[in-house]
Parts: structure tokens; C-alpha cells; sequence
């Protein structure tokens, strides 16, 4: 359960200047596998006790291990970074379980196991961003705003516990979903990106794991 807070604003107003990486046919704008230490890359973001986030190993590959236990936090990295309409979003996660009575349209029991946001510089107010979201009901490729602001748009990718426990793949155009929930052909500039994961209404004790986070064009 979040309300959107001077939490977030303050997060980004400093912000970390991403050097692209040019190859043969794409521009990596920001790519994290997790295989390096974190150093001061990623910080909390509390808004309550604060979730569990760290770096952990499956056989030989590491990724990102997010706990919640009536708690609530994301995890969060600044960029700075230009997109284009063709700039796209990959990402590898799972999950345990969708959190009991989680729900996308009431407050108190606005909680996922699994979200990745991207934020962009609107210039007033706490930046606007897109959250893909693993829901909880709410059905693929549905949009919906947070309860508190349409300032933070939501896209469903993923629903339910069919999948639980399997590692998914997902892609999404940062371009045009952005012109889909904001109604703008012009992307503004990338200041943030983060997870989310969260139970402190429903009391849910879920885990969802993050990897393989890339943002190109």
C-alpha cells in the first residue's frame, strides 16, 4: 500500500548520467544482470518498514531477490537517458505468489509481488512514470493508474499465479506505451528506473525475483 510521496521526487533530483553503450545494431542505454556487486548503484526507497532486497546466486547465475513481510519499499537506480520512439524494455522475474487480497483499484490493498517502473523527467511535480506490473486479478495488457495519481501509469504483463515459480520474459516499447498512457509522441528523458515489491496492507509474505533489466534503442 503507497501513496505517492516527496519520497519518490527526492530520489530522483539527483541524478546519475548513463554513458551509452553503441554496438553493432542497438544502443544499451542501461543494462543490469546483477553479477557485479551493487555498490551505491541501487538504494531503497522506503515508504514503511522497508522490503528485503539483495543479490543472490540460482546455480550460477546471480539475480535480484526482493522479501516482503508486511513491508514496503522499491529498489531504485537514477539514469539519465534520452529515448526514441523505438527505445525499448527486457527484463527476466518471477514470482512466489500474487500477495492474499492484493488488489489494482483500492489503496490499502495496492500491493504486487512483482513491478518494474521506469520514470522520466516531467519537470514539476514527482516524474511520471510507466510501472509494468505482475497483478493480481487484473487481466494482460490492461492499463490502470495508481490509486493516488495518474501521474503513475500501470500496465499489466503478467496476472495471477499460473506462471509462479517460472522465470518469464518480457519486452515492452517504452515509446509507445508512452504515447499510449499519456497521450505524447514526445518521450521525455529516463531519470529512474526501480522494483517494486510489497505486502505491508494485505500481510502477505511473497518474494519476486528480478534479472537481465536492459533498455536500448
Amino acid at each position: 500500500m503507497v501513496r505517492i510521496s516527496q519520497s519518490v521526487t527526492t530520489f530522483f533530483f539527483t541524478l546519475l548520467i548513463v554513458v551509452p553503450v553503441i554496438g553493432a545494431e542497438h544502443t544499451i542505454l542501461f543494462s543490469e544482470d546483477f553479477e557485479k556487486p551493487l555498490g551505491d548503484r541501487w538504494k531503497q526507497v522506503t515508504f514503511g518498514e522497508p522490503t528485503e532486497y539483495k543479490v543472490v546466486q540460482e546455480n550460477s547465475n546471480a539475480c535480484l531477490k526482493a522479501v516482503a513481510n508486511s513491508t514496503s519499499s522499491a529498489f531504485a537506480t537514477k539514469l539519465e537517458a534520452e529515448p526514441l520512439a523505438r527505445t525499448t524494455i527486457r527484463w527476466r522475474w518471477k514470482i512466489s505468489s500474487s500477495p492474499t487480497n492484493g488488489s489494482e483499484d483500492k489503496l490499502a490493498t495496492f500491493e504486487h509481488t512483482a513491478r518494474i517502473f521506469v520514470a522520466f523527467d516531467t519537470f514539476m511535480g514527482p516524474p511520471r512514470t510507466i510501472n509494468y506490473v505482475w497483478a493480481n486479478q487484473m487481466g494482460t495488457n490492461l492499463v490502470f493508474d495508481h490509486p493516488s495519481s495518474s501521474r503513475s501509469k500501470f500496465i499489466v504483463v503478467d496476472s495471477g499465479n499460473a506462471k509462479a515459480g517460472q522465470w518469464v520474459t518480457q519486452e515492452r516499447n517504452l515509446g509507445e506505451d508512452w504515447k499510449r498512457l499519456f497521450k505524447s509522441d514526445k518521450v521525455p528523458k529516463i531519470v529512474g528506473l526501480g522494483v517494486f515489491t510489497d505486502s505491508d496492507g494485505t500481510h502477505a509474505s511473497v518474494t519476486g525475483w528480478y534479472d537481465d533489466i536492459v533498455i536500448e534503442h
